[in-house]
């Protein structure tokens, strides 16, 4: 019975629409849209600096032997 009164109460508080004074992204949502951007690009020139560091011989493979066909 109570998980049916909790229910009518989620029912409830979703029916009802926000304010549209209260709704809008404001600038704490443009503050994170630029810190997550910020963000990006310096693990990507962290990754591209890391990359370059790789220093490795690509060996020719050998040639197959009798028993690789």
């Amino acid at each position: 019975m109570s998980s049916l009164w909790v229910l009518g109460v989620v029912v409830a508080l979703v029916d009802k629409p926000p304010d549209p004074k209260d709704v809008g992204q404001g600038w704490w949502g443009f503050v994170v849209f630029l810190a997550l951007a910020v963000a990006t690009v310096l693990l990507w020139l962290s990754f591209r600096r890391q990359l370059r560091k790789i220093d490795f011989k690509e060996e020719p493979d050998a040639p197959p032997g009798p028993s690789e066909h």
